[in-house]
């Protein structure tokens, strides 16, 4: 998704107009519905701006909008930052897996829970019996994990997590073992 797409998609789940992000935000409405047709690339300055607005962090209305060879250099960086490991594995079809763990990046658990979670969701909705409802169900589970993942950390249940990693990442800072994202 282009940031513009994120921009648009992340005020319809907050149910907000073009106005109202634009009045949050301090530009028209012309601006917003220009940077959400990519007609315009909104400035850093503004980029804060509209994920303020909207709640969210700025990675998530511009980290989307990457290929597959980014998304690889990027789990390169967080995989050489926070002690990555990788394994095989069958899964159900018998079909060989890779999983990547990261021994020291400790939020990783506040995702599979919440994965979890959305998981046994998806389970409970597909019983459904009604197209209809089941489809809407499946969205709407859909839609509650992308708005946690949107919002993170402000969603994270245990603030104690955050600290301790705040905590490894200023250390790790601090003897230079952080290797910083190149962009």
């Amino acid at each position: 998704m282009t940031t513009g797409e994120n921009i648009r998609r992340i005020r319809k789940q907050r149910g907000m107009t073009l106005k109202q992000l634009g009045d949050a935000v301090g530009v028209s409405e012309a601006y917003i519905r220009a940077y959400e047709a990519g007609r315009r690339n909104p400035k850093q300055q503004s980029l804060e701006a509209l994920a303020s607005a909207l709640h969210v962090n700025v990675e998530v209305l511009t980290g989307a909008d990457f290929d597959g060879i980014k998304a690889m250099h990027r789990l390169f960086q967080v995989f050489r930052q926070y002690s990555g490991e990788m394994i095989t594995y069958k899964d159900e079809d018998g079909n060989e897996r890779v999983a990547v763990g990261f021994g020291t990046l400790s939020l990783m658990s506040s995702w599979y829970e919440k994965y979890e979670e959305y998981q046994e969701t998806i389970k409970k909705c597909k019983k459904i019996k009604n197209v209809t409802e089941r489809a809407n169900a499946l969205l709407e589970a859909e839609a509650a994990f992308d708005t946690w993942m949107d919002t993170y950390p402000e969603c994270e249940k245990d603030p104690e997590k955050l600290e301790i990693q705040k905590k490894h990442d200023q250390f790790m800072d601090k003897i230079g073992l952080n290797p910083k994202d190149p962009e």
